[in-house]
């Protein structure tokens, strides 16, 4: 009998030390890394034939163990990247935690959505067509600020995200849309929608006239100024989104020609703001239109460094252009 008791205990520490060896033991890291994408719904023995396939673990019956044992059942949905030769403890581990491989996605300020979805298509979030098309379908979002709006540009905050590559557009979306939504200078809640808009609009505009931040304030006053006195506002901002929007065609600079396009966008053609913002402006635009300065400008011109030479009269413009012309 007692033999046979040492025998059993032989056995038994033979087979926990197998089970140790299976579960934290790796021959080695290889170079190789490949990204398993865990759905919702998806049982653990699903899960465990999916990481048999990929040849990412031996068994799934020592996968669904170390669940069992480690108390970690409860496995995460996400995209995970793994590396070749990750122990069965390291791979569960992580999806236990829900610590997904995310890829930084940066949308700088004033970037339109057709440049929003290129970026995540580039990145492999989603595809640039389907990100684009429900951006047209504002109503999908049922957000009471977006009621009446024809399109989502101008509300999908640009910002640093962290998102999961094959991360559903709708998805994608609800998350830039909520950053506007907290990062908004005013109350969403107490603004209607035409005033709301207005300000958008009108920080789009800014976002894309204006460089340096101290002078976003001035030049979104001008503007206002403009309004204010029926005047056109004669953005070449608006014009050069006329010309991406509806001919497709990106300018740098813009000749006399240009500033004829029969658009609704063209300022220089029709009097007071767009239609809709031509771009999803950052937060420096969005505070100097909500909190904008009075001035007594009406005109400004680029000058040096990116900043501009702000005037009162239409005389004092032209000797700005003019010595604008000379640098």
């Amino acid at each position: 009998m007692k033999k046979n008791h040492i025998g059993l205990i032989i056995v038994s520490y033979l087979f926990c030390f197998i089970l140790y060896i299976s579960f934290y033991y790796s021959p080695g890291v290889g170079d190789d890394s490949q990204t398993v994408v865990i759905q919702s719904g998806m049982t653990n023995q699903v899960i465990a034939q999916d990481f048999k396939k990929n040849g990412l673990i031996i068994s799934p019956t020592l996968f669904l163990a170390f669940t069992f044992l480690s108390d970690q059942s409860q496995l995460i949905a996400g995209n995970y990247q793994f590396q070749s030769g990750e122990t069965i403890s390291q791979i569960v581990n992580r999806i236990a935690q829900g610590r997904s491989y995310r890829v930084k996605v940066t949308f700088p300020e004033g970037s339109t959505v057709k440049q929003m979805a290129t970026l995540l298509d580039q990145a492999g979030i989603c595809q640039r067509e389907e990100y684009l098309n429900f951006t047209q379908q504002p109503e999908v979002f049922h957000k009471p600020w977006l009621s009446e709006a024809q399109n989502l540009e101008g509300y999908l905050f640009p910002d640093t995200y962290y998102l999961s590559p094959g991360t559903h557009p709708l998805q994608v979306i609800e998350i830039q849309l909520n950053r506007f939504e907290e990062i908004y200078p005013g109350n969403l809640l107490e603004e209607n929608y035409t005033e709301m808009n207005q300000k958008v609009i009108l920080a789009s505009i800014v976002e894309r006239e204006a460089q340096a931040k101290n002078e976003k304030p001035i030049v979104a006053s001008v503007f206002l100024n403009r309004l204010k006195s029926n005047m056109k506002l004669e953005s070449c901002a608006t014009v050069i989104y006329a010309w991406n929007q509806e001919k497709g065609v990106q300018l740098s600079s813009l000749s006399l020609d240009d500033l004829t396009i029969p658009s609704p966008y063209n300022t220089y053609l029709h009097q007071g703001l767009p239609p809709t913002p031509i771009c999803n402006p950052g937060l420096d635009s969005l505070e100097a239109v909500v909190d904008t300065p009075q001035t007594d400008y009406y005109f400004f011109v680029l000058g040096e460094n990116g900043t501009h030479n702000f005037s009162k009269t239409f005389d004092e413009h032209l000797k700005n252009k003019k010595q604008s012309a000379i640098q």
